[in-house]
């Protein structure tokens, strides 16, 4: 039973595989992140600090706000039940910064929400796990860069990632009169501040017209702590019907980790005359996560809900592909698409987690007001692929076979640079 609690925290926004939140600036929405090679702003603090190592000898700001917007996952089984999860609406701020030279060296920091997670249902199947959950991670990113020479550069940073989550499930027995009998409701919240690192590598010919470039990004455990509350049937512990309205109420400490995994980019940048295409390879190492495996303070608590529900997700791959077009002095026009790779197994697909592949295409400009100040406008949209699957119930113990389809995501960002 501890699937019913607990796993509602891997819910995703559905922006990218699992729930990773790549989009991190007005470059990164507009080229579906193919900002990587070719990164040639503040946030470059995020996407490759090396590159940072290259640019003119200035310092450079950039502050944005992000709106994103989830629709509907649609779940009709076999039976032609239909569900539906709710709308999801959300405005995030971001802030890059890279230095100038600093008795060689120059800096780099960034602000940003690397992994996030929101999904409710209001229907008696799916709130069983999942009626309604969020996971809120804000990372601060410092970096150090080296210039090793004309052609390649170097840079190092710390990762501190903090985090919250909450829960709320409610598990209802739907009886053969149609009416339902409370098994069990729980709210959940927890905080956490881990830690983790990233490194960068990057590579310019003289003509600076061919960049290469890798990234990786460390694993960092979130390990929640905090305190959940609600009640349980006693029939969960008997097993004896005639205990099914027998309540017993609880408030225990618990904690659960929840990986962020790590990453690995590869990525080149060539440059035609005004236009510059870049693609991207990137690799998220998924298969870290096993098990979600949750343990409260309170031993009748954890007999119930403690067992640990295995996972067994996947590594999987994002393939990246970005134009930069510079129209004219003033305007740069950007586009881009990414096919994005579900990490998530036929085996453990559920309520709280409906992902599948997904591609995504964007576009977006920036306009130089002057040559200090730039005003950028991009926007994205993932479209997920539909998806048969077999949802186990943990109320009636038995599984949902159907298919998962609709959802989506836009995404929408405003933001201002500014150099000098």
């Amino acid at each position: 039973m501890k699937k019913t609690l607990l796993f509602s925290l891997m819910t995703t926004l559905l922006l990218a595989n699992g729930y990773k939140i790549p989009e991190q600036s007005i470059n990164g929405i507009a080229l579906s992140s193919a900002n990587i090679a070719n990164a040639h702003e503040a946030d470059a603090a995020y996407y490759n600090p090396a590159n940072i190592g290259f640019f003119p000898n200035k310092n450079y700001f950039e502050i944005n706000a992000l709106f994103i917007h989830l629709n509907k996952v649609k779940f009709k089984n076999n039976n032609g039940e239909v569900y539906y999860s709710r709308r999801e609406d959300f405005a995030l701020p971001q802030f890059h910064f890279a230095s100038k030279e600093i008795n060689g060296f120059r800096f780099g920091f960034c602000i940003v929400y690397p992994d996030g997670l929101s999904k409710r249902w209001y229907d008696v199947v799916p709130e069983a796990g999942a009626k309604e959950f969020t996971l809120k991670t804000i990372e601060f990113n410092p970096t150090i860069i080296k210039r090793i020479n004309n052609n390649f550069s170097v840079a190092f940073g710390l990762r501190f990632v903090k985090s919250e989550g909450i829960a709320n499930v409610l598990g209802l027995k739907q009886n053969s009169d149609n009416t339902v009998t409370p098994l069990y409701s729980q709210y959940l919240n927890g905080t956490s501040f881990d830690r983790g690192w990233n490194a960068a590598l990057a590579y310019q010919n003289d003509k600076k017209d061919i960049k290469i470039a890798t990234t990786f990004r460390s694993s960092i455990n979130l390990s929640l702590s905090g305190n959940g509350s609600g009640y349980y049937s006693k029939y969960l512990l008997t097993q004896n019907p005639s205990d099914i309205n027998k309540y017993i109420y609880f408030n225990t400490p618990g904690k659960v980790t929840v990986p962020i995994p790590a990453q690995f980019d590869f990525a080149i940048a060539k440059k035609f005359n005004k236009t510059t295409v870049e693609a991207v390879f990137e690799r998220t190492f998924w298969s870290k996560y096993k098990k979600l495996d949750f343990n409260f303070k309170d031993p009748y608590v954890n007999a119930i809900f403690g067992q640990p529900i295995p996972k067994n997700w996947k590594d999987s791959n994002t393939y990246r592909l970005g134009v930069t077009h510079q129209y004219s002095n003033k305007l740069t026009l950007m586009a881009g698409y990414a096919y994005d790779e579900t990490p998530v197994p036929d085996s453990t697909i559920d309520f709280t987690l409906p992902d599948s592949d997904k591609q995504i295409i964007s576009g977006g400009f920036k306009y130089k007001i002057d040559d200090r100040l730039s005003f950028g406008m991009a926007a994205l949209y993932a479209k997920p692929h539909s998806r048969s699957a077999k949802v186990y119930d943990p109320v009636t113990k038995s599984y949902n076979i159907g298919k998962f389809s609709e959802g989506g995501a836009f995404l929408f960002g405003i933001g201002l640079s500014y150099s000098y």
